[in-house]
């Protein structure tokens, strides 16, 4: 009777513990999910911003120093992160980079540089 009680006792022990282990899968794979639709959603709006900085600067012969610039000639409004803040601008010389500060991929924020053409975190 004793040796039943253990053996009911251990297997609820690895049923608690597996229970938990998928209860954790579950969230993380949850939060990759949601990363992924943020970074997907950041990189459409980037891809207005882009495409309104090149015409500007087909234009003018260079990038603005505000994304304000380009509204309502370009585009009719600066695009929003998910988080709903503007996207973030640093012009530096002939190059620019767009970025959304909340979305955060391998540790630095989400990032559109223009010197590679590439998204990057």
């Amino acid at each position: 009777m004793q040796a039943t009680k253990k053996a009911g006792m251990g297997q609820a022990i690895v049923l608690v513990v597996v229970a938990l282990l998928l209860a954790a899968g579950y969230f993380a794979l949850d939060r990759y999910t949601e990363g992924q639709k943020a970074m997907l959603t950041v990189e459409t709006r980037g891809l207005n911003m882009v495409s309104a900085l090149t015409h500007y600067k087909q234009d003018a012969g260079n990038y603005p120093d505000t994304l304000d610039k380009l509204v309502p000639n370009m585009t009719p409004a600066v695009s929003k992160c998910p988080d709903g803040a503007v996207m973030a601008y640093q012009l530096a010389g002939a190059e620019y980079t767009l970025s959304c500060q909340n979305i955060v991929f391998k540790s630095k924020p989400y990032t559109y540089d223009s010197r590679s053409k590439a998204w990057s975190g």
